[in-house]
């Protein structure tokens, strides 16, 4: 049940994001959100210490069923804020209390400019279907992010390691906290690869991606080739997407939800193979197949690159829509909207900053 519940959060906030930001901006604020979704992972095992030092057995339940009240208590409050807070898409939002008329017509004229539209009437009829199961964004894409979850698996063994340690010897409390340091390496590395992809590599997507698939396959390899114990007992895809299929709201969030929901269908029942706990830290086969896994992701990142390439579906540089600012009329704080609304907070430069 809280899959079913939450399976269209991730898509569907990715696409909302694709949906307000430029290509400028786009790396960065979805890295955000997955660096944030990386600081809940962080949060989850110090809360876990915590419960099972201070509320395990309390008022007769064990900490397990506490942690599951305390999401509760979280979560409600955060779904309420949401439904509040979240805007629709930039194309069909209408004036509110966050934004003025004037605000609704710069983002429209930001994201329009890179050629984004919103969806259209009918938009999921048998022509648009058509469009998307014959192209190739929805077989590549789910492939490449298929292989990406697959090869996060052996974050998880990490705790095993310390688990099954008898030298020394760690208590449960420290087998929650030290595995911590996963999820802070990637709200780091989340946010540095980002303001690179932006500002130095002038919104390309595809070197920190290769880079980072090669790095993790050569990690996979250690883990597969070197022994853990002395006796080896067995004791991160959603700015491309946006940018190369922005032509058509229908298709990109097709193409987003079928590659999440297809990966973590994979990913739920695979990992039960190559990742077995009795296997549990050393799962030699499930480090080489994910090694094997982000190698081939590296090959797909590239294939998606030279398709992308092809269709000429990448998007200006900032350099570019620079030197084609006459493309894109200027909205000042001195123009008066329709809608009757206040100036503009900021200006539209061409390069899709305000």
């Amino acid at each position: 049940m809280v899959g079913l519940f939450e399976s269209a959060y991730y898509p569907g906030l990715l696409f909302l994001i694709g949906s307000w930001y430029t290509k400028d901006e786009l790396g960065k604020r979805s890295n955000i959100f997955q660096a944030a979704t990386a600081g809940g992972t962080l949060l989850s095992g110090v809360l876990q210490a915590g419960v099972h030092t201070t509320l395990n057995g309390k008022q007769g339940m064990p900490g397990w069923r506490w942690i599951f009240i305390i999401d509760a208590v979280i979560s409600i409050p955060v779904a309420v804020g949401a439904f509040f807070f979240i805007p629709v898409l930039p194309w069909s939002i209408k004036p509110n209390w966050i934004f003025h008329q004037c605000d609704i017509d710069l983002a429209r004229r930001r994201v329009s400019s890179l050629g984004r539209v919103g969806p259209a009437k009918n938009g999921l009829g048998k022509k648009a279907l058509w469009n998307v199961i014959s192209t190739w964004h929805i077989w590549i894409f789910t492939a490449t992010y298929c292989l990406y979850i697959f090869s996060q698996n052996p974050q998880q063994s990490m705790s095993f390691w310390l688990k099954y340690s008898t030298d020394p010897v760690y208590s449960i409390e420290q087998i929650n906290y030290y595995p911590s340091g996963i999820w802070l390496t990637q709200i780091v590395s989340a946010l540095a690869f980002a303001w690179i992809s932006d500002h130095l590599l002038q919104g390309r997507r595809w070197p920190p991606l290769v880079f980072v698939a090669l790095w993790h396959a050569l990690d996979c390899a250690l883990l597969a080739g070197l022994p853990v114990y002395a006796d080896n007992r067995a004791t991160r895809w959603a700015p491309g997407c946006t940018e190369i299929i922005g032509g058509s709201s229908e298709k990109r969030g097709i193409v987003m939800a079928t590659f999440n929901s297809i990966a973590f269908s994979f990913n739920a029942w695979l990992p039960l193979l190559l990742f077995k706990q009795t296997d549990q830290p050393a799962v030699r086969s499930g480090n080489i197949a994910a090694s094997v896994a982000s190698s081939v992701q590296a090959g797909f990142i590239i294939l998606i690159l030279y398709l992308s390439t092809r269709d000429g579906s990448v998007l200006p540089s900032a350099q570019e829509l620079e030197e084609d600012q006459s493309a894109v009329p200027s909205l000042t704080g001195e123009e008066k909207t329709e809608g009757g609304g206040p100036p503009s907070r900021g200006e539209w430069d061409g390069k899709g900053k305000v």
